[in-house]
């Protein structure tokens, strides 16, 4: 309809200067533009152009101020005579039939999809073979998202027989086929399936056939089946085409982005439309209308949906009439036949200005230069889908746009990622995290270490995803996560972070989340422990561990192995794995791993000091420290003699500073005031810890909350059993109890004045969660009570990683190898001293 419009404006007649910008009165009636406009820069450039009302006045043209800043045409573009295409002869007797210029839809509605000669009619543009790449293309994950929402969406509808499952431009079918595949197990939901395709291009319509692995029915190729799932597979050039009168569900991924878009500017005598004409130099160029253009009305319209600051702020419009259209018959279909419809492209929650670009093998490109050799799009308008969609029926509801970033976290493309981790090689797993980070990512990836050319740049915020469906469906997933925007500030001012933090999660925490969900995969299983059990000596435990994720610290150990050694290399492993988050983490997650160090420096301060009492020697015990608790004045400590000392010589100008608080006294170090120490610090440090994971609120607060309030009642219980029968009092005891907890306060009343392990125990099995670990005990007994414990903590660490969207799973993660280390060197030292048949009592079994 549009191009019917264009085609009966008044025929004009163009004649132009030599040079870009008119220097004199001209005898067009359209303002020039440059045809190769300038790359945008953060100062708008502006030069004047002349312009002449009427054809035959020889009146002096009117200057008008043009700010080429958002023209971005890169100079990829040359002068140089060549022989023109036959898009290119076809675009200037367009032009030439018409007496005047083409608008810019129209230019590239011609470059695209012309039956002949249009970029997307007559070959396969995808891939890296092609000029860019698409989300179904970078990773199978995207395909299987959106396969999961569509069968939520499904059920949702009630589970209909019949649905016609709509995809516009499939491209090479690759995000069908991952849909089809990952949704094979829903067999009823298959099993309703009807796919159409929505496809001009007679090349990509015979790929998608391929990739579908399509059997024709009868003699169309138009209709055929696809043996992944036995599906019917229908192709239209068309929406309009396809059959109604059924639910559905349709498919628009990058699709709007490459619908034809209409450019205005703003001049002194109002909005101008930009157009597309050939100069006497026979070259393409830009000018301006002289007066309205049927697109005007579609202006009018868009300007009515913004408010008066963003129309004032604008000095250029990008308006697409057949997106508006296109959405007008989506919604009406939905609000008659039922259903959804999702839309993913790259786009802004609010007007575009001047946005259309051209791609030519993964590089910017001028928009005229070689028509039909390159892609030309534009950002999608996600207002305007919005307002026609709710303008055409009143039967649909309009829910986002989000970024694809939180529209594939809350889906669970996270557990995805993490599932596929654990079965794949390093080169797979590398191809997975470089997918994962260009679905979900923002930027560069922090983490790519290979040529600069294939960095991985993130896709997660640049584009948005934005449904339309049956009013009579309620919000769909995952929108229902998104508070209503008249509600927004208040959501996030209260910190009440659930649902709003797991759509802002994956941009800045998403991809390291992904690698330790990856890590967590390497760790030992009870099949690899059993093996273990059976080694005769350490260099068998060694080609055991050879295959796993210790394999490469090990393998250069010569023998004879020591446990030590063994010790040392795993832990290394730790550390580097640590080492990657910390690189890789921003605020607050930064942070949060800091805290995690802060337990190895206590323990690292403690050994110091009690060696140094026992007068060892301050090397060989910084050797024996922690690597995560290292600090560089560490091996000072053995100066110090009293507390006092300690904090002002040493520990004053590290993170132990502030809880330091209650230790400072002038008595002298003895291995009583040293323990009393060592647990006044954990004390202060686990309740800055729960404070700090309290503020951060969401999974991360109730995860952890759970997870360090253990660690606190842990605590608690060791202190009770280890002091009785020493001169530690009752109140002196109580103080060392951290101030949270399920023990906490009534809990640690009843502790501190137990005087036996049988006491301690009754106030115990007054608490559920606790009964459990004190049953395996006999009266009279603790020597079962760490591992029981261990049990305990290793079971509520694998259950946070049922969760996504948190900082738990760091922490877990953290402590699950060091439990793992421990299994290792109990192991080790019972075969070592040939004890093989005690490497049960304290093995803690993870998976």
């Amino acid at each position: 309809m549009l191009r019917r419009l264009l085609t009966q404006t008044t025929s004009r007649r163009l004649l132009s200067s030599n040079t870009p910008f008119f220097s004199k009165p001209s005898l067009s009636p359209f303002s020039s533009l440059p045809s190769s406009p300038d790359p945008p820069s953060s100062a708008s450039s502006s030069t004047t152009v002349e312009n002449v009302e009427d054809s035959t006045s020889a009146a002096a043209g009117t200057t008008i101020s043009i700010d080429r800043s958002s023209l971005f045409n890169p100079p990829d573009h040359s002068h140089e005579p060549t022989p023109d295409s036959e898009l290119v002869k076809h675009l200037k007797s367009v032009i030439k039939f018409r007496g005047g210029p083409i608008s810019v839809a129209e230019y590239m509605e011609e470059v695209l999809t012309n039956p002949r000669s249009g970029y997307y009619m007559n070959r396969d543009v995808f891939g890296a073979r092609g000029d860019f790449i698409t989300s179904p293309e970078v990773s199978q994950m995207f395909g299987e998202m959106i396969g999961v929402w569509s069968v939520c969406l499904w059920e949702q509808m009630g589970k209909p027989e019949r649905v016609n499952l709509i995809e516009l431009g499939p491209g090479r079918g690759t995000l069908m086929v991952d849909l089809l595949r990952g949704t094979s197990k829903f067999r009823n939901f298959t099993e309703s399936l009807h796919i159409h395709l929505v496809e001009c291009s007679p090349a990509l319509q015979k790929i998608q056939h391929q990739n579908l692995k399509c059997v024709d029915e009868g003699s169309s190729e138009k209709n055929a089946v696809s043996s992944i799932v036995g599906t019917p597979v229908h192709w239209h050039a068309s929406l309009e085409d396809v059959p109604s009168g059924v639910p559905t569900i349709i498919i628009a991924h990058e699709f709007y982005d490459a619908l034809p878009v209409h450019q205005f500017q703003k001049t002194p005598r109002g909005w101008c439309e930009k157009m597309v004409d050939v100069g006497e130099d026979s070259q393409f160029r830009f000018v301006l209308s002289p007066q309205p253009t049927p697109a005007a009305l579609y202006l009018v319209k868009r300007c009515t949906w913004a408010t008066p600051e963003e129309r004032e702020k604008l000095e250029h419009v990008e308006i697409s009439p057949k997106s508006m259209d296109l959405t007008q018959e989506i919604a009406k279909r939905i609000g008659t036949d039922g259903g959804g419809a999702l839309i993913i492209d790259y786009g802004m929650d609010g007007m575009i200005s001047d946005s259309l670009q051209a791609i030519r093998e993964h590089k910017f490109v001028n928009i005229l230069d070689d028509p039909g050799s390159a892609d030309l799009s534009a950002y999608v308008d996600f207002p305007s889908i919005k307002h026609s969609a709710e303008e055409a029926s009143e039967n649909v509801t309009v829910h986002g746009p989000m970024t694809q970033s939180q529209f594939l976290g809350s889906l669970g493309i996270n557990f995805r990622v993490d599932a596929l981790l654990q079965n794949c090689d390093d080169e797979q797993a590398e191809s997975l995290r470089s997918g994962y980070w260009r679905l979900v990512g923002d930027g560069e990836a922090p983490f790519w270490e290979g040529p600069d050319e294939q960095t991985p740049i993130g896709m997660g915020t640049r584009y948005l995803a934005m449904a339309i469906v049956n009013r009579n469906q309620g919000t769909p997933a995952p929108f229902q996560s998104l508070p209503c925007q008249s509600s927004r500030s208040e959501y996030l001012l209260k910190g009440k972070m659930y649902g709003f933090e797991a759509l802002t999660f994956n941009i800045h925490s998403g991809y390291l989340e992904a690698i330790v969900r990856g890590h967590r995969a390497g760790l030992l299983t009870t099949a690899d422990y059993n093996n273990l059990c059976q080694c005769e000596n350490l260099d068998d435990i060694k080609m055991h561990l050879s295959a796993t994720k210790y394999g490469s610290y090990l393998q250069n150990e010569p023998s004879p192995l020591h446990t030590t050694t063994i010790v040392e290399k795993c832990t290394l492993k730790l550390v580097d794995d640590y080492k990657h988050m910390i690189c890789q983490a921003t605020e607050p997650m930064s942070t949060f791993l800091e805290y995690i160090r802060y337990g190895h420096m206590i323990d690292n301060v403690v050994l110091i000091v009690t060696g140094t009492l026992h007068e060892r020697d301050v090397q060989e015990l910084i050797e024996k420290c922690h690597p995560l608790g290292m600090f560089d004045s560490i091996a000072t400590l053995a100066v110090a003699q009293n507390m006092r000392e300690l904090y002002r010589l040493v520990l004053v100008d590290t993170p132990l500073a502030p809880y330091f608080s209650e230790c400072l006294t002038s008595e002298d170090l003895d291995d009583m005031n040293i323990e009393i120490m060592r647990n006044t610090l954990y004390k202060a440090y686990l309740e800055d810890f729960y404070k700090f994971c309290q503020k951060l609120g969401g999974a991360t607060s109730e995860i952890m909350s759970d997870l360090l309030a253990f660690e606190a009642d842990r605590r608690a219980v060791n202190i009770t059993i280890n002091s009785i029968g020493t001169e530690l009092t009752r109140e002196d005891r109580k103080k060392l109890y951290s101030n949270f907890g399920l023990l906490y306060p009534y809990g640690h009343e009843e502790l501190a004045i137990c005087e036996d392990i049988d006491q301690v125990r009754g106030v115990m099995e007054k608490y559920p969660p606790y009964q459990a670990i004190f049953s395996k005990m006999s009266y009279g007994e603790s020597q079962m009570l760490d591992k029981a414990f261990y049990e305990e903590e290793v079971r509520r660490l694998c259950l946070a990683f049922e969760q996504q969207f948190h900082y738990g799973v760091f922490f877990a993660y953290m402590r699950l190898r060091e439990q793992e280390i421990r299994n290792l060197m109990w192991i080790s030292e019972c075969v070592a001293q040939n004890q093989k048949s005690r490497i049960h009592d304290s093995v803690v079994y993870m998976f």
